[in-house]
């Protein structure tokens, strides 16, 4: 039975009739839509949430802090693909059977698969941990999943002996996240609203992380040295955003002639150089205007436009209405 249906058991390594991994299996073992498990005051403070959307995909929300060290292991089982965030303090775990250990910094994204081994994982005290997880069933899915490209993310596993395949975050995908973990719907319509945005996450998480690096041993014309010099160029753009080095200035400092930076930029990072600039600067404002509280004209100018009616034109053609009435909707 186990073999087809995903499982999971959690213990306390230093206490086996612990209530907090008491609470988690009971939580892992019961189908129900939305269901969160408060973090024990004499542990800590915080919470895992377990949403199950439908048979074959979950989000697990993680948000916790010990008082204490606590040092906890997990088995999972079953045919699924997972998709892992940190979005707080850096996090460590050992597997069963491997040298070593693997972790995730702050704004890591770690792809993996199923494997039977035990995960023993220490959580430092008075440290927040936060993480979101999406998990995907192959088998309960039943072909409802096949226009995702889960293949990508298989074949990456696969060259990594199947264990982790971890990347960075990127702008577009702390936004999806930040609306997933943010999300103020109910029922069913909060059912529908995280599914559009975990195949949101997906879509870019497989066009920013995996077809990037795709693209990285395929492009022709390119050398292994000419990629390294187009991530430079990008690092330097994203490093620079308010006042980004000319084409002549960019080119000059990652050693690559104009039409080599223009040509190569646009088929590795799929837009030309000055897009991604405006596209970077668009995010930005983003986060500056949900979680900072900045207005309009303060995002425009903290970002690098010049004008906030500039900022405007561009929000709305990249989000599909205007920043007013968008954050208007948002904070009503």
């Amino acid at each position: 039975m186990r073999s087809a249906e995903r499982w999971c058991l959690i213990d306390n390594t230093a206490n086996k009739d612990c209530e907090l991994t008491g609470e988690l299996n009971q939580m892992y073992q019961t189908y129900s839509f939305d269901q969160i498990v408060k973090l024990p005051e004499q542990l800590g403070q915080g919470y895992w949430q377990r949403v199950q959307t439908n048979s074959y995909l979950e989000i697990v929300m993680c948000d916790v802090t010990f008082h204490e060290n606590m040092h906890m292991s997990s088995k999972e089982g079953g045919n699924s693909l997972n998709l892992g965030l940190c979005l707080g303090e850096s996090i460590r775990w050992s597997v069963e059977g491997r040298k070593g250990e693997f972790g995730l910094v702050s704004g890591g994204v770690s792809a993996y698969g199923n494997n039977e081994a035990s995960n023993s994982c220490l959580y430092d005290s008075n440290q927040r941990f936060q993480g979101l997880t999406i998990k995907f069933n192959h088998i309960a899915s039943n072909g409802a999943l096949q226009h995702l490209p889960l293949h990508k993310m298989s074949s990456w596993l696969r060259a990594n002996s199947g264990l982790f395949y971890n990347s960075q975050s990127t702008p577009a995908m702390n936004r999806i996240v930040h609306e997933l973990t943010h999300c103020q719907y109910q029922d069913d319509i909060k059912r529908i609203y995280l599914e559009g945005k975990v195949l949101e996450l997906i879509a870019v998480y497989v066009s920013e992380s995996l077809l990037e690096k795709q693209a990285a041993t395929s492009i022709s014309g390119l050398s292994r040295t000419d990629m390294a010099s187009l991530q430079s160029a990008k690092n330097l753009l994203e490093a620079n955003l308010i006042s980004p080095p000319s084409l002549a200035a960019l080119a000059q400092r990652v050693c690559l002639n104009e039409f080599k930076l223009k040509r190569g930029f646009k088929l590795l990072f799929g837009m030309p150089v000055y897009a991604y600039v405006i596209d970077q600067r668009l995010e930005a404002a983003y986060r500056l205007l949900r979680e900072e509280h900045l207005t309009i004209t303060e995002a425009a100018y903290a970002v690098g436009f010049g004008k906030a009616g500039h900022f405007s034109e561009h929000f709305k053609r990249k989000f599909g209405v205007n920043p007013s009435e968008y954050f208007r909707h948002l904070r009503r």
